[in-house]
């Protein structure tokens, strides 16, 4: 990006004295004539400059755009393999189980079989006492030789679909190692670029850091998680059931709040909309803090928050966290968090114009003004 910082500007020296006292000949107006000319085309180099330098901007604030959604959709897609090697892992351990279950029976059998010798089945036949009992007897044995076979095809089948998941398995092992190296590449490249352009794009991001916002069915979504955990959370442990963290810690130490809860102006829609939570402005890869002790209910790529951390607290009373990076994130679903406990880095990812935490506060799922719970 081109760096023109006008430094043609320090010689506007606009100290022309256009109305001089006493006589002025004719040379000396041609001279101010020429000086205002000259004047006049400084002017019109350094506004051409600083246009070059707005547009220079807008380009690399499109292009780090680009690069940005392409790591969200990265993101999306380790996810995504993640979920799927979650539940391959059960269903290996499953598979695992059942073939454990029948190598005991089919071990058992052959135990039986040998301790009963090979001449078992046909002694038995020889032994009938009538043709009604041999039928009866013949029957038996095709019984028991039937459930032999489903009993050993059932091994082979189990040996043969566990095998296939242990491959499929390290399929998607693989999957998650390509694609979360090609996302770690793209954030540190995407992180060194804003870094490098972090103040020049400053402005741009306040600028248009009411173009900000996650669309309904979003939070929705989001609204309607945070009540099944909650639930769910309430009926595994009893204690969750009533907040006792006291007043909130800032989630990102110094840091200004930047657009707070409530009704904003939205300068392309031409409508005042909702701002569910409060940002807070930080440089990239801040530290983010947990504002009170609980258990972290999500964790994960989320559309237009970006990527969001959850945490339940107990009593009906979460927190979100979003706009970081999924490099950026230092908890799970389902780990305990202490509060100020480090949970992740602030970013600049989702629809973000520039590095903030975006901070709500859910009461059973519908969000509140977070201010409040600083102040208890």
């Amino acid at each position: 990006m081109k760096r023109k910082w006008l430094a043609g500007l320090t010689a506007l020296t606009l100290t022309v004295t256009l109305l001089a006292p006493g006589p002025v000949s004719a040379d000396e107006i041609d001279e101010k004539k020429d000086a205002i000319k000259e004047r006049d085309k400084e002017i019109q180099r350094i506004e051409k400059e600083r246009n070059e330098t707005e547009k220079d901007l807008q380009s690399t604030f499109a292009e780090l755009n680009d690069r940005k959604k392409e790591l969200n959709q990265l993101n999306h897609e380790v996810y995504q393999t993640e979920q799927a090697l979650k539940k391959s892992e059960k269903k290996l351990e499953e598979k695992e189980k059942q073939l454990e279950e029948q190598q005991r029976l089919f071990k058992e059998r052959v135990r039986s079989i040998y301790q009963q010798g090979e001449m078992f089945y046909f002694q038995t036949l020889v032994d009938a006492g009538s043709i009604d009992e041999f039928l009866s007897r013949l029957e038996f044995v095709r019984q028991v030789a039937k459930r032999d076979q489903t009993l050993i095809a059932g091994y082979e089948r189990d040996r043969k679909e566990l095998a296939e998941e242990r491959e499929n398995m390290e399929e998607l092992l693989a999957k998650r190692k390509e694609k979360s190296e090609q996302a770690q590449k793209l954030h540190d490249d995407l992180t060194a670029e804003y870094k490098k352009y972090e103040k020049d794009l400053s402005k741009l991001s306040k600028e248009q850091e009411n173009l900000e916002e996650v669309n309904e069915e979003e939070r929705k979504k989001v609204r309607d998680l945070v009540r099944k955990r909650q639930q769910e959370r309430q009926r595994t442990d009893p204690s969750s059931g009533k907040y006792e963290g006291g007043k909130f810690l800032w989630p990102v130490k110094g840091a200004p709040l930047t657009s707070p809860y409530g009704m904003r102006y939205h300068p392309v829609r031409k409508e005042n909309r909702m701002h569910t939570g409060i940002d807070l402005g930080a440089p990239l890869g801040t530290p983010i803090l947990a504002a009170a002790s609980g258990k972290v209910i999500d964790s994960r790529p989320a559309s237009g928050y970006g990527y969001i951390i959850i945490i339940d607290h107990g009593g009906g009373l979460s927190t979100l966290y979003a706009h970081m990076y999924a490099q950026g994130a230092k908890v799970s679903a389902g780990q305990e968090v202490s509060k100020g406990q480090v949970i992740a880095e602030v970013g600049n990812n989702g629809w973000s114009t520039g590095p903030h935490l975006h901070f709500e506060v859910l009461k059973n799922g519908n969000h509140t003004d977070p201010m409040p719970y600083f102040k208890q």
